[in-house]
């Protein structure tokens, strides 16, 4: 007379492996850090540009969004160094125009940098300092906006052309004079 048992339910061995490979499988199809790494790059412009490397990024002394004339790509230098492993791609759609927000239109030429060993002029460097105030500058996308990045305004402020900044700035100049 044989006995022959009939499993009818899992071991405890196999309902944990079940388990581990539903989690497994879980985590990998519906994380969403992947997927918020990349949606932050696609949603980065210039108008939100302060708030992404204020949010992102820990310095001691000065934080600094340097773009490149090669591919128009844009790197993060904080305290000095640039992190290469972040990329900002698409920021402009051609090398823009920045001037120095001041009372007449003046060109602002940066110095070029190193990055691999390799020099790549500037076209474009928004720096922040450790008492959140940045650098005031006029970024003419040569589209058609203009941004002006001022430590003043808690937001960009964006204008139709450049004439449009400069007019606005010496009315302003003009304002503040007859207050005093």
């Amino acid at each position: 007379m044989s006995l022959n048992r009939v499993k009818k339910a899992f071991t405890l061995i196999e309902l944990i492996i079940v388990i581990i490979l539903i989690s497994i499988s879980y985590y990998l199809i519906f994380s969403n850090s992947n997927f918020k790494i990349t949606n932050e790059k696609e949603n980065i412009s210039l108008i939100n540009i302060k708030k992404y490397l204020l949010n992102n990024f820990q310095y001691k002394n000065e934080l600094s969004l340097v773009c490149i004339n090669e591919k128009l790509t844009c790197y993060i230098k904080i305290d000095g160094i640039i992190n290469k492993e972040v990329k900002i791609e698409n920021l402009f759609g051609n090398k823009p125009d920045v001037y120095k927000y001041q009372k007449e239109e003046q060109v602002i030429d940066y110095e070029s940098i190193d990055i691999d060993n390799i020099s790549q002029d500037v076209i474009f460097e928004l720096k922040i300092d450790n008492d959140y105030k940045f650098n005031d500058v006029v970024v003419d996308t040569l589209n058609d906006k203009v941004y002006l990045f001022n430590s003043i305004f808690s937001n960009v402020k964006i204008y139709n052309s450049l004439q449009e900044v400069f007019e606005t700035f010496n009315k302003n100049q003009l304002e503040v004079q007859d207050a005093f």
